[in-house]
């Protein structure tokens, strides 16, 4: 089941479920899947939310391990890291599954290559600021 719990500055935190009492902090609640994906929108960084993936799971429908679109943002954007490939910014998951297209492509190799390369000339450049 997952858990909540409010970490923020504040002694207690208003639930944005008023049939629910407030959040204390340190305190970890026990909360349905379900009450999370109607309400877990609404917690910020003032909350530490574990065993839930905001609604979004991964199935992956050719079973080949190849994202799909029903992978989750989150777990595309590990599958790309095993080939070293970090989108700079915000990169939604149209962009990622077109990333991973690129990959798969026979050409992909080539083009692998040079996101790579270009990956770690931002990480070069972001560590010399």
């Amino acid at each position: 089941m997952p858990t909540i719990e409010y970490i923020g500055n504040r002694y207690s935190r208003s639930n944005p479920d008023k049939t629910h009492r407030d959040f204390v902090r340190g305190e970890i609640r026990e909360v349905t899947t379900a009450w999370l994906d109607q309400w877990g929108y609404r917690f910020g960084d003032d909350f530490r939310i574990e065993g839930w993936s905001h609604g979004e799971t991964t199935v992956d429908e050719g079973l080949d391990g190849i994202p799909d679109k029903s992978w989750s943002r989150a777990d595309i954007q590990a599958w790309l890291a095993g080939y070293d490939i970090k989108p700079k910014g915000y990169a939604t998951k149209t962009t990622l599954l077109e990333l991973v297209a690129t990959v798969m492509s026979p050409d992909g190799v080539a083009e692998t290559e040079a996101l790579v390369e270009e990956s770690a000339e931002e990480e070069a450049l972001e560590s010399e600021e």
